[in-house]
């Protein structure tokens, strides 16, 4: 048995309440001239050692040494062990019998108060644990937050595979030190029997039991989404330690499937918001082009056909309405071919740009397009810098620039500025506003502007809320107090701006 400093600190302490117990008796009994209570003190001292040590080997121990030291020091003939004596055996077997059960009794109570707190302890820990892995935000955060804990808690090294090819492919997890055992076949071996059946396989098991490793799988339900491996340090391993340990992986392993459903539930919105914008497309694709190219088709044909029966102006005319419809179409092909991009999230190209750069280019092409505009813009003195898809952006910047030319008719704000740890972006116009009964609808898709001179798409503003999702940021649409309409978008930037 190896001999701890502990173990060492519980003897002395045993033995030095003995002493003082003895010393005590003596001064007790030369008071008293009687040594009745003697035994009554080392039953005390008894407790006092159950009380202050670790287990209660060593209270046993006290009442043992005071049996002995009444025999010897306080009963005739004194200075002398004496266990015949009439009825001494039974009196002092009762005696030690009584120390020895109070002793135990004692120890065994501080014991359970031990486990108990050990207990509490644990399941403050487990509480802990559970509140860092809600605040998780992904499955790969979830699986790591519990490495580190495991490996923390025990003290050893820990892994995860996410499969039973994981080890053999190197992509294992690891925390904590650990060399020359990667490529062994036996561990391969272990893992696999670990995923193949679904149970705890490895060291200290039926299953491959000569690996170093024990492996635990991670379950959640039927579905088995991984597998822990631990290098135990003891063995056998309590048992208090492996339910706790099947607790943490119990939890995770709900956290997990909560996730990947949340995930799931995500994916499938988005795919029927893409889907509904992509049915809403082809309700209103038809009739939103075949406006223009009839009036391109019928304004080249009277150009055609009636060209020398027609005055200049006329044909003048005719060749603006047909460059206007054009120019319509143009705008609608920009906006479908940003439906296609938008709808492949993954597709978006970012990177770090200066804020003030692109809405200088969305402001510039809109010059272009209506060199009456009368657009002003308001920058920071400072560059905001943001990861953003540069051509969506400026999409985005168009159409709101577009819709406010367009529909109200008056100059046009563009301004930028931080809102926390966001740049937003502002486009208002001085017009009417929106009316109420729109706002609501404002987004979907398909809504026409009552006052354009083509109707039109309605596809501008439902482009513009799946850019500005795609790039997790958010847009809204408000009336400003002194009149007119003004739409803001906000773009997360990067922690380090």
């Amino acid at each position: 048995m190896r001999i701890s400093r502990r173990h060492v600190l519980d003897l002395c302490i045993t033995m030095a309440i003995v002493a003082v117990t003895t010393g005590a008796s003596a001064l007790l009994v030369k008071w008293t001239n009687s040594s009745a209570n003697v035994t009554a003190l080392y039953m005390l001292a008894a407790l006092v050692v159950a009380r202050t040590t670790e287990g209660y080997g060593w209270g046993v121990l006290a009442s043992i040494l005071g049996v002995f030291a009444v025999n010897y020091a306080f009963t005739a003939p004194f200075n002398s062990f004496n266990f015949t004596a009439s009825g001494y055996p039974v009196i002092f077997l009762s005696l030690l019998m009584i120390s020895i059960i109070t002793s135990a009794t004692t120890g065994n109570v501080k014991q359970q108060a031990r486990r108990a707190r050990a207990s509490e302890q644990r399941m403050r820990k487990l509480y802990e644990f559970s509140q860092q892995l809600s605040n998780a935000h992904d499955a790969d955060s979830m699986i790591d937050l519990t490495l580190r804990y495991l490996h923390e808690l025990l003290g050893c090294p820990v892994l995860y595979f996410k499969d039973k090819d994981s080890l053999s492919n190197n992509q294992e997890r690891i925390c904590g030190e650990i060399s020359g055992f990667v490529s062994d076949s036996i561990e391969c071996s272990a893992v696999e029997a670990c995923f193949r059946e679904k149970t705890v396989a490895g060291a200290g098991t039926m299953l491959a039991p000569y690996a170093m490793f024990q492996y635990i799988p991670l379950m959640s339900g039927d579905t088995m989404l991984g597998c822990y491996g631990f290098l135990w340090k003891d063995n056998p391993i309590h048992e208090e330690t492996l339910e706790h340990v099947g607790a943490i992986l119990s939890q995770t392993g709900i956290s997990l499937e909560r996730q990947m459903l949340a995930e799931e539930r995500n994916r499938a919105a988005l795919a029927a918001e893409r889907e509904m914008i992509r049915s809403n497309l082809l309700r209103s694709i038809s009739h939103d082009l075949r406006t223009p190219l009839t009036g391109i088709i019928g304004a080249s044909a009277a150009i055609e056909e009636s060209g020398d029966r027609i005055s200049t102006v006329e044909t003048k005319k005719l060749a603006a309405d047909i460059h206007e419809d054009a120019e319509w179409l143009l705008r609608m092909v920009e906006n479908l071919l940003s439906v296609t991009r938008v709808s492949q999230v993954t597709n978006l190209k970012k990177s770090e740009e200066a804020a003030e750069e692109v809405i200088a280019e969305a402001v510039a092409r809109c010059k272009k397009r209506y060199p009456d505009a009368q657009i002003s813009v308001h920058l920071l003195d400072e560059m905001l810098f943001v990861s953003m898809d540069v051509t969506l952006i400026v999409q985005v910047l168009i159409n709101l620039i577009e819709n406010a030319i367009r529909y109200a008719d008056t100059p046009v704000d563009v301004s930028l500025c931080r809102q926390g740890k966001n740049a937003q972006f502002t486009v208002r116009d001085f017009g009417p506003g929106i009316p109420e009964e729109r706002k609501d609808e404002l987004f979907e898709a398909a809504q026409a502007h009552t006052d354009s001179r083509r109707g039109g798409l309605g596809l501008g503003l439902t482009l513009c809320r799946s850019i500005i999702a795609a790039h997790e940021g958010q847009i809204r649409e408000i009336n400003h107090p002194d009149g007119g309409a003004q739409f803001v978008f906000t773009l997360p930037m990067e922690e380090n701006v």
